[in-house]
């Protein structure tokens, strides 16, 4: 939890597929983004569920929901080396293609 006062477990039925997981992933959002409305900030973990075998019997959850990831929440280190760097990313335009919208309103990349 890269030292995080908070750590949450997210879990999800094993009866739910990839539409679930999507829901579930909207979720995940929701919190990180509630977090750093709150001055916070967080870290969603999906690493975590190559300890599957392990943090769920730790965590007590039930046979039947599976890990789906942690969330690290607390007050980023400014000065840790790691929070200033930043991955490079490609344009919206690299992935994406806008149809209906006026010109001025397009995202630039």
């Amino acid at each position: 939890m890269f030292g995080a006062p908070v750590g949450l477990f997210v879990s999800i039925d094993r009866s739910m597929g990839p539409p679930q997981w999507s829901d579930l992933g909207g979720f995940v959002q929701t919190i990180l983004l509630l977090a750093r409305a709150h001055g916070l900030h967080s870290c969603a973990q999906e690493a975590w569920t190559h300890w599957h075998k392990t943090v769920p019997p730790f965590l007590g959850l039930p046979a039947d929901h599976m890990l789906f990831c942690g969330i690290g929440i607390g007050v980023a280190d400014e000065a840790a080396a790691i929070n200033g760097w930043r991955a490079p990313r490609a344009g919206v335009d690299a992935f994406a293609t806008f149809r209906g919208f006026a010109e001025q309103a397009m995202p630039q990349s």
